[in-house]
C-alpha cells in the first residue's frame, strides 16, 4: 500500500537539474556522442551509462524516461524495505512492519528535493547491505540469491562517486571486529562487490579513457570553486539533526558493542562514512546530506524499537528527534528551480528547437528550463563551472599556469560553440550566484575578452534590457547554415 501511494503521489514531481543532465548526456550517448570529448562532465561514467538501458525502456514502454526513472526509485526502495525488515533481528511482525514503513519513508519520501541523485540511489542500496552484514555478524544463514541482490545493488550504490568506498570498508572492518572466528572474505556480497568493481574500472579504462586523460585534470584545477566555508558546510539544518541523534546516542548508548542491536550499529556506520563522504566533498549542499541523514534516522528508530527505550523519556526525546529527519521532506518539499521566474519569460519568447547559449557557472539557468521549453542545448558543458575558481584565481590569487589554460580553453570552446549554432538568444551570468565567486568579476567581459565573440554578437545580436541577474543577446540576422567543422558540438 505504501509504494502504491508513493507512485500515485510521486509520479509528476519535478526532478533536479542534475538529473535532467544525467538523461540528457544518455540520450546523446545513445546518438553517438563519446562522454568526456564530446561531452564534458565532471562526474564519472557509471550514473550517465545506467541511464542509457533507461531510456531504451522508456522508449520500449512509451513513458517519459524521467516518469520511468520515478517508477524505479520507488520500486528499488520499496524492495530494500523489505530486506531491511527481512534481515533484521525483529522477531514481531509488527515491529518488522514498521521497520520497513519507516526504511521506506526515510529511503524514498525522505530525499524528496533530491529524488533520483546519486546520493538518494546510493541511500536506497546501502542500507539494505548495512542490513545484510548485521545478519551476518549474528551468525545466521542469509540464502545465496538474496546477498548476490544486494551485493549487486550496493555495488552500484558505492560506485556512483569514489567517496562512497569507506561504507563498506568501514562496514566490512566491523563485521571483523564483532565477529572474528566466523568472518570470511569470500562470501557472495563481497564477491559481488569486488568483480563488479574490477569490471567497472575496466570498463572505464576501455571506453571512457578521457576521464582520466582530460577530465580529472580540469575537475583538479577548477573545481575547488564551488567548495564553501566550513561555517556553511557544517552548521546547516541537517548537520543539526544528525547532532541531535549523536546526542540521543551518547546519552542513552546502544550505538556500538556486543549488546547494541547490530542493525542500530551498521546503520551508523553508513551515517559517518557518508558522513565523511560529505564533509570531503567541501560544498554543504542539501544532496550530499541525503545518505547521512537516512541512515542515521534509521538507525535511531531501530533503536527506539528495543525493548529498553520503553520508557516516558527516551522514547519521548527520541521520537521528537526521529521526527526532524521525517518531516523534513514535508517542510523542503519537492525540487524547485528558484531561476525559473526570471529565465522561464525569456525562453518561452523563442520557438522550438532554437538554440540557446547560457554562459553561466550555475546549472539552473539552463536545467531543466531548456528542455522544458523543448530548445536546444548546443554545448558540451552542463554549466560553466570553472568560473567561480577562474574569478577566485583573477581577483584575489593564486592565479596558477594550469587554471589560466584552463580560462583560455573554455573562451575558445565558447566561441566556437556560438558560431556553430548561432544561437537565437545569448544570456550572460550578470551576477554570481556562488558566495566565493569575488562579486567584481565580470562573467560577460570574461567571455568578451575574445575579439570573434565581440565581432559576432556586435553583427548578429541586439543587446536588450538586462534582467536581475542575466545579461541579453537576441539574434537579429538569419540563422547561419552549420559549419562545417569537425570541432563543432552536434546536439540535438
Amino acid at each position: 500500500m505504501a509504494t502504491l501511494a508513493a507512485l500515485t503521489t510521486l509520479y509528476d514531481i519535478p526532478l533536479t537539474h542534475d538529473v535532467v543532465w544525467q538523461f540528457w548526456i544518455a540520450r546523446q550517448l545513445m546518438h553517438g556522442a563519446v562522454l568526456y570529448r564530446d561531452i564534458w562532465e565532471i562526474n564519472p561514467p557509471l550514473w550517465f551509462w545506467s541511464a542509457v538501458p533507461m531510456r531504451y525502456a522508456a522508449a520500449w514502454l512509451s513513458m517519459p524516461p524521467l516518469r520511468l526513472l520515478v517508477v524505479g526509485v520507488i520500486a528499488v526502495g520499496a524492495l530494500s524495505a523489505l530486506m531491511v525488515g527481512h534481515l533484521s533481528t525483529f522477531r514481531s511482525p509488527v515491529a518488522r512492519l514498521a521497520l520497513m514503513i519507516l526504511s521506506f519513508w526515510l529511503i524514498v519520501v525522505g530525499p524528496l528535493y533530491d529524488f533520483g541523485q546519486r546520493e538518494h540511489i546510493a541511500l536506497i542500496s546501502s542500507v539494505a547491505y548495512a542490513a545484510l552484514i548485521s545478519r551476518r555478524s549474528t551468525g545466521e544463514g542469509v540464502p545465496k540469491t538474496l546477498a548476490l541482490l544486494v551485493g549487486m545493488a550496493a555495488a552500484y550504490g558505492f560506485a556512483l562517486k569514489h567517496y562512497f568506498v569507506t561504507v563498506p570498508i568501514m562496514l566490512e572492518l566491523w563485521l571483523i571486529a564483532r565477529n572474528p572466528v566466523q568472518w570470511r572474505i569470500i562470501r557472495p556480497e563481497t564477491t559481488m562487490l569486488a568483480v563488479l568493481a574490477v569490471a567497472y574500472g575496466a570498463a572505464v579504462i576501455v571506453f571512457a579513457p578521457a576521464f582520466f586523460t582530460d577530465n580529472l585534470p580540469m575537475v583538479q584545477t577548477a573545481y575547488h570553486g564551488f567548495e564553501s566555508s566550513w561555517r556553511m558546510v557544517l552548521l546547516r539544518p541537517w548537520t543539526v539533526v544528525w547532532a541531535f541523534i549523536a546526542a540521543f546516542f551518547l546519552t542513552y548508548g546502544g550505538a556500538f558493542g556486543k549488546k547494541a542491536n547490530p542493525l542500530v550499529s551498521t546503520l551508523l556506520i553508513v551515517a559517518i562514512g557518508f558522513g565523511a563522504a560529505y564533509v570531503l566533498q567541501r560544498k554543504g549542499w542539501l544532496y550530499h546530506s541525503v545518505p547521512v541523514t537516512g541512515a542515521a534516522a534509521l538507525a535511531l528508530g531501530v533503536r527506539l524499537g528495543m525493548a529498553d527505550m520503553r520508557r516516558l523519556i527516551p522514547m519521548s526525546v527520541g521520537l521528537f528527534m526521529l521526527s526532524l529527519p521525517i518531516l523534513m521532506s514535508v517542510k523542503i518539499g519537492p525540487y524547485l528551480n528558484y531561476f525559473r521566474d526570471e529565465i522561464d519569460p525569456i525562453l518561452a519568447t523563442l520557438p522550438k528547437g532554437s538554440p540557446v547559449f547560457i554562459a553561466s557557472g550555475e546549472p539552473m539557468w539552463g536545467w531543466p528550463t531548456v528542455g522544458d521549453h523543448g530548445l536546444s542545448w548546443p554545448s558540451r558543458l552542463y554549466a560553466y563551472w570553472m568560473i567561480p575558481a577562474i574569478a577566485h584565481g583573477e581577483v584575489s590569487g593564486p592565479n596558477p599556469a594550469p587554471l589560466r589554460a584552463l580560462a583560455k580553453r573554455i573562451q575558445e570552446e565558447a566561441a566556437l560553440e556560438i558560431r556553430c549554432s548561432s544561437p537565437a538568444l545569448i544570456l550572460f551570468e550578470r551576477r554570481p550566484n556562488y558566495i566565493y565567486q569575488p562579486p567584481s568579476f565580470d562573467v560577460r567581459g570574461f567571455f568578451l575578452r575574445r575579439s570573434d565573440i565581440r565581432s559576432y554578437l556586435a553583427h548578429n545580436y541586439r543587446e536588450e534590457k538586462p534582467m536581475p541577474w542575466l545579461y541579453l543577446y537576441r539574434r537579429v540576422t538569419p540563422r547561419e547554415p552549420t559549419p562545417l567543422n569537425p570541432k563543432c558540438p552536434d546536439f540535438s
